[in-house]
């Protein structure tokens, strides 16, 4: 295993991976998260260090939806989903069911 890698890195790549199961481009997760899509391209390049507040606020928008992202201690990140939240229909999803004949 891997040592000393560093936590921009490890960071990037949670960030991508959730964005991957949401389906979410960059520019929906900087609006989501209400950061700047240029902070989500250098860090998930790995080039910027994030701010505290912006790792909070990408991490709460993505949470938001059932998503979380934990480390085991062990080097191991995991990513956990709530059924009952990913399985909630949106509000246009049901507003589209209510106005079919």
């Amino acid at each position: 295993m891997p040592k000393n890698i560093p936590f921009r890195l490890i960071y990037a790549a949670k960030i991508r991976a959730a964005r991957g199961l949401l389906n979410w481009s960059q520019g929906e997760l900087a609006e989501r998260a209400g950061v700047s899509k240029q902070s989500i391209t250098r860090i998930e390049k790995g080039i910027m260090d994030p701010r505290f507040s912006t790792m909070t606020a990408l991490n709460e928008a993505i949470r938001s939806t059932g998503v979380d992202m934990n480390e085991d201690g062990s080097g191991k990140v995991m990513i956990t989903i709530s059924r009952e939240k990913l399985m909630q229909p949106s509000a246009s999803t049901l507003l589209g069911k209510l106005s079919e004949p």
